[in-house]
This record gives C-alpha cells, sequence and structure tokens, in this order.
C-alpha cells in the first residue's frame, strides 16, 4: 500500500467512525449466503480485524438497500477500502464489482461531502497506485500485463466513482508506466457505427463509462505517449505491448 492509500485509508476509519452495527445484519441466510454463525462472528470482529474472506460473506449476501443497510456499509467501507489496498478485496467474484452496492447510496448526491469526497481521492489513489504493477505474463498471443487496470476502473464505475475524475488521475501520471497500461488496454477498444467503447462484460450497463475510456484511450496524446514510452523502456516484451498499440 502506498503512502498515499494508507493515509486516505486511516482518515477514513476516523471518518466512518460514528457508524455501527446492530443485530442482526441484514444478510441472507440462504444455503449459498452468509450462515447464522458467520454472522456472529462477523458482528464480534473487529474492524480493523475482519478478514477479506468473512466481509466477502457479508458483500455476497447483503441483497437489499435501506437506511440500516446504508449504515452498515458505512460501518465496513474503511476495511474494505484497507482491503483493497493491500490486493485482498472482500469479495468472492474478486475485484471489479467489490463495491457495487455503494451506486444504490447515490453517495455523490446523499452523503456529507466529505464522506465522497474521500471516496473520490481513494479511486485516484488506488487506479495510480496501480500503475507501477507492470508484471508479464505469457498469453498464447504473446506477453500481457498480469495486473489488468481495467479491474480497478470497472471497481470505480460500479460504486458510482466519477470516471471523468479517474480518467484525469490516469493522465496525469508518469510515464512510461501509465503509458504501458494505456497501451494494454487499448485492444479492448471497439469501434461500432455509433460508437467507439471499451469493452467489459462489467461496463454493459455503464454505456457512458464504457465510451469515455474508449476515448481516453484512443486520442492522439495518448497514442504520443505510447509511442513515445517505447523509448524509455528497455524490455523488450514491455516494448511489443506498447507497439501492438500503435
Amino acid at each position: 500500500m502506498t503512502p498515499e492509500l494508507h493515509a486516505i485509508v486511516e482518515e477514513a476509519y476516523g471518518l466512518f467512525a460514528r457508524y455501527t452495527l446492530s443485530a442482526p445484519l441484514t444478510v441472507c441466510h440462504c444455503d449459498c449466503c452468509m450462515s447464522e454463525e458467520s454472522e456472529r462472528v462477523l458482528l464480534a470482529r473487529p474492524l480493523k480485524e475482519i478478514p477479506a474472506e468473512l466481509l466477502a460473506e457479508y458483500t455476497n449476501s447483503a441483497h437489499t438497500w435501506d437506511d440500516k443497510v446504508a449504515r452498515e456499509m458505512r460501518y465496513f467501507l474503511p476495511r474494505y477500502l484497507e482491503l483493497i489496498a493491500l490486493d485482498d478485496p472482500p469479495d468472492h467474484l474478486g475485484l471489479d464489482i467489490c463495491l457495487r452496492r455503494l451506486a444504490e447510496a447515490h453517495w455523490h448526491e446523499k452523503w456529507p461531502a466529505a464522506e465522497a469526497y474521500i471516496l473520490d481521492r481513494y479511486f485516484d489513489a488506488l487506479l495510480v497506485a496501480s500503475l507501477p504493477q507492470l508484471e508479464l505474463a505469457k498469453w498464447p498471443v504473446g506477453w500481457r500485463l498480469s495486473f489488468d487496470l481495467a479491474d480497478v476502473l470497472t471497481l470505480a464505475v460500479r460504486a458510482d466513482g466519477d470516471i471523468a475524475r479517474l480518467l484525469a488521475a490516469w493522465d496525469g501520471a508518469a510515464d512510461p508506466a501509465a503509458a504501458i497500461h494505456m497501451a494494454a488496454l487499448r485492444h479492448r477498444v471497439l469501434e461500432e457505427t455509433s460508437r467507439t467503447y471499451f469493452h467489459s462484460a462489467y461496463l454493459k450497463d455503464h454505456e457512458q463509462a464504457a465510451d469515455a475510456i474508449g476515448a481516453f484511450l484512443t486520442r492522439p496524446e495518448a497514442t504520443a505517449r505510447i509511442e513515445a514510452a517505447i523509448f524509455k523502456i528497455e524490455d523488450p516484451r514491455l516494448q511489443q505491448i506498447l507497439s501492438d498499440a500503435v
């Protein structure tokens, strides 16, 4: 976790500390969701000691939304942010939709300004902190980045984050890392008669965000950064990713 992310997470613990839990939690106890024993354990654990696998039970079992659930979510939120920053997202399905229930909160409009602002800052910092992840994996089609930055983008979009702000944070990040991730995602931009967009199953119902990402990745400015980055690195595998994108 970067120092900036750590500072934001600690600030979130203080900011959301006024929210508390009351039993029972608003969760589903069917065979596919949270057991009553898991609920008891979750209620008894200090917030900072809740492991990802236990909080994931809550993530995938709290299906409804009302004022009580909104308070529960804000109680757990600092731990969500911390675990995500530690690359241990509390969701059985992974990072992409880990914070999807935040979209039901309409937090930009309904939450106090400080609570909304810290989420915006968190998403920015998480994306920038993810850019140095340039480890490679060999695929049948060639070398690809092991870390998929699209996971961070979809996490924020599905949580009702500000995609324009997030893309601006990416645009302001340093090359060559920022440009390498731009290149790595370009092959997922689709051009159709009526639109150019970033293809993701998670963004099927978020066309404006998908269009914004597609436009961001295909700008002439992005092309220039990708071309310039080729000469800033020595690893031929990363150079190939950049070259393929132009």
